[in-house]
């Protein structure tokens, strides 16, 4: 089964084609604010140099945030069109979930840093998950006597406010700094899903616009 994955979330462009567990290609562009001018010759690239026609193709993979808005819509407009017109399975996963594979605990929070006490957070417990833009007020705290891994791409002060407050509600907290994603691990978590209508796909933003802030 070959499976082509997007992420256009953030400042770097990344592209892989995935054969059977095995990464055939892999492009990470840093090309922010200019995604739409090097994604498809990054896919193209990545075919001509496995020797792969575009209909080889049996899945397609994108992060959907949250992250940049233009980006994310670069990234699953572009997945959701090639499953589309080649009638091929398409799999969505959000960028907090993608932080998430090869931890094993009663509770992962992982967060995405927006600025102060705001940030992207999701929160996975028995097979059940909440993502959402929350501040450190919010019911976060309520967890206790819990082993909880708290995740994320860099150590920023939301999460380090949050592993001191959850720590004095009894709880055991460990912080997982990661380097980056893991996208061998997150393309198998994004195939363990469900496929998705491709009508049905569209970017998420987490954060409410100013404009929905005021309504």
């Amino acid at each position: 089964m070959k499976s082509l994955f997007i992420d256009s979330s953030r400042k770097k462009l990344s592209v892989i084609l995935y054969n059977n567990d095995t990464v055939g290609f892999s492009s990470d562009v840093e090309s922010y604010s200019k995604h739409s001018n090097y994604l498809m010759n990054e896919i193209k690239r990545g075919l001509d140099l496995t020797n792969t026609q575009i209909s080889d193709i049996d899945n397609f993979i994108v992060l959907n945030g949250p992250g940049s808005f233009t980006g994310i819509r670069i990234g699953v407009t572009v997945a959701k069109t090639l499953s589309w017109v080649l009638n091929k399975k398409l799999f969505v996963l959000s960028n907090l979930e993608a932080l998430t594979p090869g931890i094993n605990d009663d509770i992962i929070i992982s967060v995405i840093y927006d600025k102060d006490d705001n940030s992207y957070v999701g929160i996975y417990h028995g097979g059940t998950k909440t993502e959402g833009y929350l501040s450190i007020d919010d019911d976060l705290l309520n967890i206790k006597d819990k082993n909880i891994t708290l995740v994320s791409l860099d150590k920023n002060n939301y999460l380090l406010k949050l592993y001191d407050l959850l720590n004095k509600e009894n709880n055991k907290v460990s912080l997982n700094i990661l380097e980056d994603y893991d996208y061998n691990k997150v393309i198998n978590l994004a195939l363990s899903k469900n496929n998705i209508n491709p009508h049905l796909a569209k970017p998420i933003y987490l954060k409410k616009i100013d404009a929905e802030k005021k309504n």
